[in-house]
């Protein structure tokens, strides 16, 4: 007997209602009035970053749209038209993806139909997924249709780049901008879900794998999943940094703690470690400038823990190392580690861009504001010169002594232009 296919996570938890979208309170809220006023607009566009639940939106519109059965304005999700439009069956509901299918003639093959009656439900809804690929022609045909569909038919646009979308079409839908899932919101999630799956996550993991995708609640369902498959229900924290290539949190803050308090070697050994262990060097360095940009939020908070998406027993520490640098000393460390994540790939010889980097950051405390720096010029420029040629004005009033260094500078021009 065959094994049945295995659902990978991202699948089996897809929300099956407005009420289990992650992150997105603002467009459950808007759509939920929207349907339940009876006030649904012709055309929506759904923009986001990838894995914030664009087409799993525009699939509960849908089955919203045309469940006989719905609760306000949640689909029921057991009727056969909500189970056929999540498994992507129904009749109704025509989805197209732009990336493949981006040609006029592929938009004229779906809008053939449009004036065809919904076989079963309310409407026919037409979602079209990364819009964007679609061709000039394409978006030209598409625009009428858009702009006046009839009564029975809806459209769902979905895109990660809504700045290439004609500003015609763009005027013609509700637009609602979906945004990164938080690190905590992420975490809690994946905690269900482990109890779901009777899994046991070690310490820091969790927040390991939110840290690692950058606000996609479907990219942390994938790496979960690969860690799984990994080593069982059972991973560590150690287990993600082998899986993935990863340097642990702590583990970074430790080398900002120690370049951050002037110590050159500490960057030069971690670098080699990055290096002798084959991890992906821009990954850890990407990991990098994300820590660095949680303690210029946690500087320019001064501590204040309000509107700061890190762990309350973490921020002691941040605080501590965030107050050695300074505000301006992070604003350099986070210039830095940029421009070197951008070089590494390219250079010849990345070992030696990232060591300078580190060894750089190690000096950032020794180095001036501009502030501090202005301030010095004008007290100098307003203090009298010293004539150190004439004997008679080492007497005159006001005079200023000369520093130590500003006199080998002096003696040193002598020599070489041969003054006595």
């Amino acid at each position: 007997m065959a094994e049945l296919a295995y659902t990978v996570l991202a699948r089996k938890y897809r929300p099956r209602t407005f009420a289990d979208l992650v992150g997105q309170p603002h467009i459950v809220t808007a759509l939920s009035n929207a349907i339940t006023t009876n006030r649904v607009a012709q055309a929506f566009l759904l923009t986001g970053s990838r894995g914030t639940g664009k087409t799993t939106t525009a699939r509960l519109l849908a089955s919203a749209l045309n469940c006989p059965n719905r609760k306000g304005a949640e689909p029921c999700g057991e009727c056969a038209s909500c189970v056929d439009i999540t498994n992507g069956e129904d009749l109704d509901v025509t989805e197209m993806d732009a990336a493949s299918n981006s040609r006029v003639d592929d938009i004229r093959d779906r809008l053939a139909s449009v004036e065809t009656r919904p076989a079963r439900g309310r409407y026919r809804v037409f979602i079209i997924d990364e819009v964007h690929m679609l061709s000039t022609s394409a978006f030209n045909a598409l625009l009428k249709t858009v702009e006046e569909p009839p009564p029975h038919v809806k459209f769902i646009l979905a895109t990660t780049n809504p700045e290439k979308i004609p500003e015609t079409i763009l005027s013609r839908c509700q637009r609602y901008d979906f945004r990164r899932v938080t690190m905590n919101e992420i975490v809690t999630r994946l905690e269900e879900i482990c109890a779901a799956e009777q899994a046991t996550p070690g310490d820091g993991l969790l927040r390991a794998v939110a840290e690692l995708v950058e606000g996609g609640m479907r990219d942390a369902l994938s790496r979960l999943d690969q860690l799984f498959a990994f080593c069982g229900l059972a991973p560590k924290l150690e287990d993600a940094e082998r899986v993935f290539g990863l340097v642990s949190r702590p583990k970074l803050l430790t080398l900002l703690e120690a370049l951050a308090a002037g110590d050159a070697k500490a960057g030069i050994l971690f670098a080699e470690e990055v290096f002798d262990s084959g991890k992906d060097v821009a990954e850890v360095l990407a990991s990098l400038v994300s820590l660095t940009r949680t303690l210029l939020m946690v500087a320019a908070s001064g501590g204040d823990s309000v509107g700061l998406d890190v762990p309350a027993d973490e921020l002691p520490r941040l605080k501590t190392v965030a107050d050695r640098f300074g505000i301006h000393g992070l604003v350099y460390v986070a210039e830095l580690l940029t421009d070197c994540r951008n070089r590494v790939r390219r250079a010849a010889f990345p070992r030696v861009v990232v060591e300078t980097t580190l060894v750089k950051l190690a000096l950032v405390g020794r180095l001036e504001s501009l502030e501090n720096l202005l301030s010095r010029l004008d007290s100098a420029a307003d203090a009298p010169a010293a004539r150190v040629e004439s004997p008679a004005a080492a007497d005159a009033p006001g005079k200023r002594d000369l520093s130590d260094s500003e006199q080998a500078a002096v003696d040193a021009l002598k020599r070489k232009f041969g003054a006595r």
